[in-house]
């Protein structure tokens, strides 16, 4: 089947159309039921469903460029939601389930809902959120057994006009609602199809959530373009237990998932008796030459023939069975991955192809891709930043030397960038120079044209003798290589060392006290960054409470909210620096600037 054109004619409401007309016998959502039975729904199913959703928006006074929110747990009706705002030219405003109620309330304020959808697991939360804007159980909301003999049409509203409202998660106080067109995302999500060389009926599944716009393009968008099916678990423990029976064709994922994935292999690894145990060693051992050691070395080839026609039969194949034995690749981003897990997963015959890009960018940048990967790097430029498309890229650094051959921010232009944030105008025009999205990252492109991310500009650590790097390498490092690390981040601002603040896997404690599992802690820590310079590897550790959306610490795209952390552990970390020797005078500072949150 044809594909609709890379620039699209009209709006969402006309894709809705197409794809309810070329695929309508298609399963487009499954999910596992309790009672281990799978509920699929067909295109032609959940098109019936949004055009009875359109009528009632309709009928409580939805009208073109309004906003509906929804706040509901993943689930197959986020589908029937979008296109149904959509459908109607209104706009979609999905908010995560469990930011705590001023922050709901907030982002309810400012983007001023005709009303808001919410599943029962939030709805008393929300109903206090939402003050007196109406609030609707979703479960009341009308389903179609059959499409009605007359279809209204869908909007005609321009394909520039605002489809969605995606709120940052707020690493750095309140969040700004990203406003993404209908062209933007329609091209990000037709560029992801073509990219990624998907095929008609892959299984695709997912556990990002739809207020996240990686996953709301990959999925609400892409996925429909080849007819393909998106298997929705029902939540975390849902994925892990159920992920061979889903037997998924690709993946998308933030690294926490993958590293989840990694640590149930290792820990049934682990459990082996000792035989096997020797034999998987032996196999990991051999292929991790493989992807280290040039070919001619270590008798690279004669490895490669081992793994390919021993090892993997005999190894690697089991691990993928309990993938479901069909996954070819899985696309992560929303954070770094680190390289030891990229090449664990190369050697099981998974591919792990690393993404970058922005909520202001609809929002993929860059991304590897199966046939074209480099690992450590963030891929090549996608399609809408040629110049031939309309776009570009370009660094500049702190002298304001632009090029594509300078180390330094990213800039961007082209047709997924925002239209700016909801009615923050200030805000909106310190994000771009001279028409040119500052995306504050620092970056650059290597010979061969693939983008590298040091970190956010914001971030940079500057030692009190002026030595200045970014933290994010030195974290991916720990997070990589040392075992009892579940979470790090690193610290240093203006210190003549750099520190680790670190959460750890309880159940590898065991019966250690504190001061053990400091010295533990700490020895892996150091062992983990060894090869880093003298002044990037921490002097010391503070093992911290876990981090959490509750409390703040992690955003709910399970990032690490620094100022927050800083915030919140002021003390201890004053105390800790200054054990360790440090000037700690305005050292632990609370950082209120506005950071554009990665993908």
């Amino acid at each position: 089947m044809d594909l609709l054109p890379r620039i699209p004619e009209h709006n969402l409401g006309h894709f809705v159309k197409w794809v309810k007309e070329q695929y309508a016998s298609n399963v487009v959502t499954t999910t596992i039921l309790p009672s281990g039975e799978f509920e699929d729904t067909t295109y032609g199913q959940l098109f019936a469903d949004m055009i009875a959703w359109c009528a009632f928006f309709k009928e409580h006074g939805v009208k073109e460029g309004e906003r509906v929110a929804m706040i509901a747990t993943k689930c197959p009706r986020h589908y029937v939601f979008f296109y149904a705002c959509w459908y109607m030219g209104a706009i979609a405003v999905p908010v995560c389930e469990t930011m705590g109620e001023q922050e709901m309330g907030f982002i309810l304020n400012d983007s001023d809902p005709v009303f808001v959808l919410a599943d029962k697991a939030a709805f008393a939360k929300v109903q206090k959120a939402a003050g007196e804007r109406p609030v609707i159980p979703l479960d009341e909301m009308p389903l179609h057994t059959q499409l009605p003999s007359e279809l209204p049409p869908p909007s005609d509203v321009p394909v520039d006009s605002v489809a969605v409202l995606i709120y940052t998660s707020g690493s750095t106080g309140m969040p700004k609602g990203v406003m993404l067109s209908h062209k933007a995302l329609y091209i990000n999500g037709h560029d992801a199809y073509t990219r990624f060389n998907l095929r008609p009926h892959d299984r695709l599944l997912s556990v990002l959530p739809y207020w996240h716009s990686y996953g709301l393009v990959c999925e609400i968008l892409t996925i429909p373009l080849g007819g393909m099916t998106c298997e929705v678990p029902q939540d975390l423990r849902d994925f892990k237990k159920n992920l061979a029976k889903y037997a998924p064709d690709v993946m998308i994922a933030v690294p926490r998932v993958a590293e989840i994935m990694k640590g149930t292999i290792e820990k049934a690894v682990k459990a082996l008796p000792p035989k096997q145990k020797a034999l998987v060693d032996r196999a990991i051992y051999n292929a991790s030459r493989i992807f280290t050691a040039r070919p001619q070395k270590n008798g690279g080839i004669f490895r490669m023939l081992y793994h390919k026609f021993f090892y993997d039969p005999l190894v690697f194949r089991k691990f993928r069975k309990a993938f479901g034995g069909r996954l070819r690749f899985i696309v992560v981003g929303g954070a770094p991955m680190d390289l030891e897990g990229q090449i664990f997963f190369k050697f099981l015959g998974v591919t792990i192809l690393v993404g970058y890009g922005l909520t202001e960018t609809s929002p993929i940048i860059s991304s590897n891709l199966p046939d074209d990967h480099k690992l450590n790097s963030c891929g090549h430029p996608f399609p809408w930043l040629r110049p031939e498309n309309g776009g570009d890229f370009t660094f500049k650094d702190d002298e304001g030397h632009m090029g594509k051959d300078v180390h330094g921010a990213l800039l961007v232009k082209g047709d997924c960038v925002m239209k700016g944030y909801w009615r923050h105008k200030d805000a909106s025009a310190k994000t771009f120079e001279d028409g040119w999205l500052n995306t504050g990252d620092i970056a650059y492109c290597d010979s061969d044209g693939f983008i590298h991310i040091d970190g956010r500009k914001g971030n940079l650590l500057v030692l009190v003798g002026g030595e200045k790097f970014h933290p994010e390498f030195i974290e991916d490092a720990i997070r990589g290589s040392a075992n009892l690390v579940s979470e790090v981040m690193v610290i240093g601002e203006r210190c003549k060392n750099v520190y680790a603040l670190v959460n750890v896997h309880k159940e590898l404690i065991g019966g250690l006290t504190p001061e053990q599992l400091h010295d533990k802690v700490k020895q892996e820590v150091q062992a983990a960054t060894a090869k880093l310079t003298t002044l990037e590897r921490p002097k010391d550790v503070l093992v911290l409470p876990d981090f959490n959306l509750n409390d703040g610490t992690l955003t709910a795209t399970l990032k690490i909210r620094r100022y927050k952390i800083r915030e919140l552990y002021r003390d201890q970390i004053q105390a800790f620096l200054e054990s360790n020797g440090e000037d700690v005078t305005h050292k632990v500072n609370i950082d209120s600037s506005r950071v554009m949150e990665s993908i």
